[in-house]
C-alpha cells in the first residue's frame, strides 16, 4: 500500500484532508506491523520446511544406502550359495571318479548324496558304497573296468641279480630261507 494512495482514497470517502496525516500515519504503521509480522511468519515457516526437506533428503540417502547395502548382501549371499554349490558338485565329482567313473556328470542324478555324510580326512562319501556298486552293476560301460594288477617280480629278482635284494640278505641272513633264488 502506497501513502499517496490511500489519501486518494480517503479523501474520495469524504474525509478532509488536512486532517488524514495523522490517520494515514496510524494506517500505514498498522500495515507495516501486520506486514512484517506476517513476513516473518512466512519466513519461519519457510525456514522449517526446508529444514524438513533436508531431513527427508538425509532418510532418502540413508535409505538410498540401505537398499545398495541389502543389494550388496544379496549378491554376496548368492555368491556364498554358488561357491558352496561349486564345491560340493566338485566333492560329488571326485568322489565319482575315485570309484572308475568315466563321466560324473551323467552319473551324478543317479546317487542320492544327501544320505551320505562326507568325510574330510579321507575325501569320500560314507553310506553310498551299495549305491556305487549298483551303479557300477547296472551301468558298467559308464565305469572303467579296473582289475586290481598282480604284482610280478621283475626279471632281476627272478634270475636272483637283484641287487636291493641281496643288500637286504646281506643285513638279514635269517630271510635266506624264503628267498632261495637271490645269490
Amino acid at each position: 500500500m502506497k501513502r499517496e494512495e490511500l489519501k486518494t482514497k480517503l479523501v474520495e470517502a469524504g474525509l478532509a484532508e488536512d486532517k488524514l496525516g495523522g490517520v494515514i500515519d496510524y494506517i500505514m504503521a498498522q500495515n507495516g506491523a501486520e506486514v512484517n509480522s506476517l513476513k516473518a511468519e512466512l519466513e519461519t515457516t519457510k525456514t522449517n520446511y526446508n529444514d524438513q526437506i533436508k531431513g527427508k533428503d538425509a532418510l532418502l540417502r540413508d535409505y538410498q544406502t540401505k537398499v545398495e547395502s541389502y543389494k550388496d548382501y544379496e549378491e554376496l549371499k548368492q555368491f556364498k550359495a554358488d561357491t558352496i554349490a561349486k564345491a560340493e558338485n566338485t566333492k560329488r565329482v571326485e568322489f565319482l571318479k575315485a570309484n572308475g567313473c568315466k563321466h560324473p556328470d551323467l552319473i551324478m542324478s543317479k546317487i542320492d548324496f544327501s544320505k551320505a555324510q562326507y568325510d574330510e580326512e579321507k575325501k569320500t562319501f560314507i553310506g553310498l558304497e551299495a549305491n556305487v556298486q549298483e551303479l557300477k552293476k547296472n551301468y558298467a560301460d559308464l565305469f572303467e573296468n579296473k582289475t586290481p594288477q598282480q604284482i610280478t617280480p621283475s626279471s632281476q629278482a627272478q634270475s636272483g641279480n637283484d641287487p636291493f635284494m641281496q643288500a637286504y640278505l646281506k643285513d638279514h641272513p635269517e630271510m635266506a630261507k624264503y628267498m632261495p633264488n637271490v645269490k
